[in-house]
């Protein structure tokens, strides 16, 4: 049982380490973030993520 509770661990200060990272980064003005959703537009474009502002003057005919 002692495993699972080291591995739980190790993923719960994995995760709690990125998130911290992605808002301390964009808070702090290190990380560009042009959607204001705290997570770095670099990351955002490493994992794919269209980061490109919406137009909402476009219309659906164009």
């Amino acid at each position: 049982m002692s495993e699972i509770g080291v591995i739980i661990t190790f993923v719960v200060v994995l995760f709690g380490g990125v998130i911290a990272y992605s808002f301390f980064s964009t808070s702090l003005g290190f990380e560009e973030d042009e959607n204001k959703n705290y997570i770095p537009d670099r990351l955002e474009r490493i994992f794919g993520k269209n980061i490109e502002k919406k137009d909402k003057k476009k219309s659906k005919n164009d």
